[in-house]
């Protein structure tokens, strides 16, 4: 199984998603969120799952917990890596991906009005993605 070089991870890259909301995506070694004893490169996708919001300067603000679905191009990183390495991969084969995919979560607790944001951060160990496609 041939590797992704740092051009091809240059490109994927460039073709992940990523948005102001906390939408971002991509291949990084050691990014934010994901524990520090891991440093190979990861796929990476962070975005926002909820929070509170409402916080505010007048007393009769409150604050209220909301929620956010997925983005619907959540994951777009795993279908570039797999389009460069297995590019005729089964449905099948595809499913037993899932279970690499480990999950993580954030807060962001920096809003001045005392709002935060809350999010979700998923990734595959990029060698745990090899060694898998290795096996099929």
């Amino acid at each position: 199984m041939e590797r992704l070089t740092e051009a091809q991870i240059e490109k994927i890259n460039s073709l992940c998603p990523y948005d102001l909301n906390g939408h971002s995506e991509g291949i990084f070694r050691e990014p934010y969120g994901t524990p520090i004893n891991i440093k190979d490169y990861v796929i990476y996708c962070k975005y926002e799952s909820g929070g509170y919001c409402g916080g505010g300067y007048h007393e009769n603000s409150y604050k209220r917990p909301y929620t956010a679905d997925p983005p619907s191009d959540k994951m777009v990183v795993l279908d570039l890596v797999l389009k460069e390495l297995m590019p005729n991969i089964t449905y099948l084969q595809f499913k037993g991906i899932d279970k690499l995919i480990q999950e993580t979560s954030d807060t962001d607790t920096s809003d001045y009005y005392g709002n935060d944001t809350d999010y979700i951060i998923e990734y595959i160990v990029l060698e745990d993605l090899y060694n898998y496609l290795e096996t099929l």
